[in-house]
Order: structure tokens, then sequence, then C-alpha cells
């Protein structure tokens, strides 16, 4: 029986990741770069645990809307569209927003939504 049958290039099932960090204000070889706090979100270290992958993807999706949202307003604070979607749709704040956005200036953030993939798959605890 074929594991991941969406993924046949591996044995099992590909444990994919997400890395969250602002390229413009830490260039690859700066030294504030190399010196970035790490931050690991992890969803599913358990195969049968079923929320967290998702929990973990919309909690980078927050980020990254947070993010681009605040750089948007450094360009043009005429531009609002985005604050206005975060807290409608999201109920975050102005203040909230930036918190947001500052974890992502100075953070590297690394997502994993399923850290262990093929028990995701199989619906197991363990591999």
């Amino acid at each position: 029986k074929q594991d991941c049958p969406f993924d046949e290039s591996v044995d099992g099932c590909s444990n994919w990741f997400i890395t969250i960090l602002d390229r413009v204000a830490h260039a690859p070889s700066s030294d504030s770069r190399a010196h970035l706090p790490d931050v690991l979100l992890s969803g599913a270290l358990h195969g049968n645990e079923r929320v967290g992958p998702t929990a973990v993807t919309e909690t980078a999706t927050l980020l990254l809307k947070a993010a681009h949202c605040e750089a948007l307003r450094i360009v043009d604070s005429t531009k609002n569209e985005c604050q206005k979607e975060l807290r409608e749709e999201y109920g975050v704040e102005d203040v909230d927003r930036k918190w947001l956005a500052r974890l992502v200036t100075t953070r590297r953030i690394v997502v994993i939504p399923s850290a262990n993939a093929l028990g995701y798959f199989r619906n197991q605890r363990e591999e």
C-alpha cells in the first residue's frame, strides 16, 4: 500500500516547513540574520492530533497578513483596507497588528504544520 499517494517521489510522506523572516531587514549575509531568535511552530507532532496543522498554518497566515499590512502602512498611511480586514475578519486591533508584524521583523519563524506527516496521513499517533 502506498503511503501518501499524492507524494510518490518519497517513501512515506514529505515533511514540509515554512520559514518566515524579514529578508529586507535581515539580508542573507548580514550579522543580524545570523543572530535572529528562532521560533518554532509545530503542528501534528503526533499523527492523530488533527487540529495542529490548521492552527499553525492559520497562525502563519495571520503573521504574514499583519506584516504585509504594516509594510503598506509605512509606504502609504492612507492604505488602511488591510487594517480593516484584519480588524473585521480576525479581530486584530492596530496594537496587535503592530505586535504581530514586529514578530515577523525580529524573529526567524519556522512553521512545521505536520512534523509527523506519515502518522497524520494514517491518523496514527506514531509513524
